[in-house]
């Protein structure tokens, strides 16, 4: 499969997916981590999932709440042949995460998970998230500087920004005070990366 054609196409649609300097960095962690089993909230049209897999013998879970996206993703996910390493579920992510915790054979279960999905819920997955990464697993969560509004670089638009924001804020403090992450960073470069590693 043709990944510039595909980050082409998703981007003149306006479909959000990784940009390329925080892809730079998901890889070298999926590098220096080497999972066996990634979960990926918010799959869009699988680039990010197949960057993951690409560099890695890992198996993926992903979730996505748009049909639509769901079957672009498998179909470019087949593209690239790797179907037989990924599920795809479209669902809720909160939801999905809350049956996935309690569906216990998941606790644990994910060395690697990348948090993509919507923005103003980072805050209502982050735990249910945390209980189903391995110990010393990685967590990597995009977009925390929400288009440079949360680092006050611009000015919020609208009220609804307002709310996204403050939200984002709060996660970004009590993200990097856990006492249940090690190595917790905030990395200021396109929308925001964070990335701690689970005790």
């Amino acid at each position: 499969m043709d990944i510039k054609e595909l980050i082409q196409n998703a981007n003149n649609r306006g479909v959000p997916i990784i940009r390329e300097a925080s892809h730079d960095i998901l890889i070298e962690e999926i590098k220096k981590q080497n999972p066996k089993h990634i979960l990926e909230i918010g799959t869009a049209v699988g680039y990010s999932g197949i960057c993951m897999l690409n560099n890695s013998n890992a198996d993926l879970v992903t979730i996505e709440h748009n049909p639509k996206l769901v079957c672009e993703a498998n179909k470019n996910f087949a593209q690239a042949n790797l179907s037989n390493r990924v599920q795809v579920f479209c669902r809720d992510c909160v939801s999905e995460i809350a049956y996935m915790v309690a569906d216990d054979k998941y606790n644990g279960y994910f060395d690697f998970i990348f948090l993509d999905g919507p923005k103003a819920q980072y805050s209502n997955m982050i735990e249910g998230l945390i209980m189903l990464l391995a110990h010393g697993g990685t967590i990597v969560v995009d977009d925390v500087l929400f288009r440079g509004y949360v680092s006050g670089q611009i000015k919020a638009p609208t009220s609804r920004f307002r709310t996204i924001i403050k939200r984002l804020q709060n996660f970004i403090e009590e993200f990097l005070k856990r006492n249940d992450l090690v190595n917790a960073k905030l990395i200021e470069i396109e929308d925001g990366l964070l990335i701690a590693q689970k005790k």
